[in-house]
Parts: C-alpha cells; structure tokens; sequence
C-alpha cells in the first residue's frame, strides 16, 4: 500500500510538471496578469479603499439609519421603526414638499442662469479682445473663491441699509427707497439665483471656451460667405456643435447645485421661516439642530434618490444624439 501511494504521489507531480496541466496553465496566467497589472492595481488600492472608508460606507449607513427612530437629545434610544421616518416626511410634514419645490426651483433656476451668464460671456471671451487673457483670469475668481466667503460677501451686499445693491439701484434711478433682499420672500429668490449664478457660471464659461476651440473655422467661414448672419451662424454651427458639452456641463451644474448647502445658510440660514430652505438645509436642520439623526438620515436618502431621478430625466432628454 505504501509503495502504491508513493507511485501515486509521483504521478500526480508529473502531472503537474506537464506543460498541458490545467493547473500550471491557471497559474501562468495568473502570474502574467499580476506581472501586467500588479502594479496598477497596488496604485488603485487606495483610492478603492478611500471611496469605500469615506463613501460607499457612510451611504450605507446613512441608508441604516433612516430605517430607525434615532433622536439623541429624546432619551429614547435608538429603535427599528421601519419606514416611519418616510412616511412622517412624506404624508405629514408639512413643510418637506415646499422644501422639495425650493429644491427644483434653486437647482434649475440657478442652472438656466448660469448658462444664461455663461454662453455669451464664452462668445465674448473667445474673440480677440484686448487683454483677453486678463479677463479670463478675472473671470475665473468667484469659481476658485471659497462658497461661504462669497455668501457672507454677498449678504453685505444685499444688506437692506447700507448694502451696495441697494445703492447702485438707487443711484441709477431703478428704485427709490432700499429693499431688504434676504429678508422678503419676493426679493429672496431672486438674490439667492442671482448669487448661485454668479459663483457657477465661470466654470460653465471655461467649459464653453473649450469647445469654441473645437469648431472649424472654415465651416463658420464658409456659412458666412453663403451669406448666414451671425445669429444663423450661432443657431445652426456654434450650438450644435456645442451641445455634448453643454450637456456634460448642465449635468455638473445640477448635481453641484443639489448640493450647494453652504451659500443658502451663509445668506439666510433657510429663512424666513423655511422659505429659502432646499433638502440639504432641511437635513442639517434636523441632524445637527435637531439631533434627530433618523429623520435627518431619512431626509438624506430622500435626497440622493430624487436627485437620482433628476439626473435621469435629464439625461432621458437632453442626452439624445450627441454626435
């Protein structure tokens, strides 16, 4: 018996020292891939754990979260409650659906004006106009400025008694006494758009540029001796041909002004009342005011899913042939 393991043994090792071994095959492929790719991977590695140490992971606990009745200061405890928390929020919170709508119209009101700033002010900046190189550079400052430092200058600005706003209106003959800005729920959305769009649109302009840069100058010169205008030429080569970026850029812009909490808490802390509020204030509220971290985790999950929706719909529509 013994001699007959042996020679079994023996068998089996020149088995595996067959080139044709399905074994040996297995391992030199994956000695190949490893010498192709080891090192690539060995680079990766931290940023994979990073995304999962500081995203995948606080996702999913945020998700857990929502799912229990969690308030530090109630005394309570923490205790599973289900789908309490959504169901609070969605059927009898009576502010969470004007908050949603605050939601849309900040995040669609500042993409549209940021576009709005952005285009032309690309078309202007892509002629050669004297010290054209300045003006890119300057144009680039509220991008690269700090979010919060640009609210509190704008907040001054929009002071209701000694705010500059106020007194170039007034100097120019548009109004005829001081408006307080922030303070009025007709005047506040228009403020928080006007600032929101002038942080955003340097970014949508540089992007702009870039494609400008991209467009054949012949086929803008050709059209131009068939006799095509300027707003022809525009309509029919420059936005075309622009499109995918802009399309790339409005999907920035929106995710960015989802989440902008920090520019509408430095001018006005969501108020009055909560009728500057948008979702991300309304978490921080409950979460860090509150400290009702299941309601502020279900709010945060809200949140992630309809700007989810908001982004698919937007890619439904405006993605299509993007030749």
């Amino acid at each position: 018996m013994r001699y007959r393991k042996e020679a079994r043994d023996m068998s089996d090792l020149l088995e595996l020292r067959r080139p044709s071994s399905p074994l040996i095959r297995r391992r030199g492929r994956a000695s190949a891939f490893l010498k192709e790719f080891g090192f690539g991977y060995v680079l990766l590695a931290p940023v994979v754990l990073y995304i999962v140490a500081f995203q995948f992971y606080p996702l999913a606990e945020t998700i857990r979260l929502s799912l229990f009745d969690y308030s530090l200061i109630s005394g309570r405890g923490m205790s599973f409650n289900g789908f309490g928390n959504y169901k609070e929020l969605l059927l009898n919170d009576s502010n969470f659906w004007s908050i949603f709508w605050n939601s849309l119209v900040w995040v669609l009101g500042s993409t549209v004006l940021q576009f709005a700033i952005a285009i032309p002010a690309a078309l202007v900046l892509f002629n050669k106009i004297r010290l054209r190189g300045l003006w890119r550079g300057l144009m680039m400052v509220p991008w690269v400025s700090p979010v919060v430092i640009i609210g509190i200058v704008w907040k001054w600005i929009y002071d209701g008694h000694y705010g500059l706003f106020n007194h170039y209106l007034k100097a120019l003959g548009i109004i005829s006494e001081n408006i307080v800005w922030l303070g009025d729920e007709k005047w506040v959305w228009p403020a928080l758009l006007l600032t929101s769009a002038w942080k955003g649109f340097p970014y949508i302009t540089l992007m702009m540029l870039s494609g400008l840069t991209g467009i054949s100058r012949e086929m803008i010169e050709a059209a131009h001796m068939d006799g095509a205008s300027a707003w022809q030429r525009f309509v029919r080569i420059t936005l075309p041909m622009l499109k995918p970026i802009m399309y790339a850029t409005g999907l920035v812009s929106i995710v960015s002004s989802w989440t902008k909490f920090e520019m509408i808490w430095a001018l006005t802390n969501g108020g009055p009342g909560y009728s500057t509020s948008i979702l991300p204030t309304y978490l921080y509220t409950n979460s860090f005011v509150y400290f009702d971290l299941g309601r502020g985790s279900a709010i945060a999950t809200l949140s992630m899913a309809i700007v989810l929706i908001l982004v698919g719909v937007y890619a439904r529509t405006f993605g299509r042939n993007l030749e």
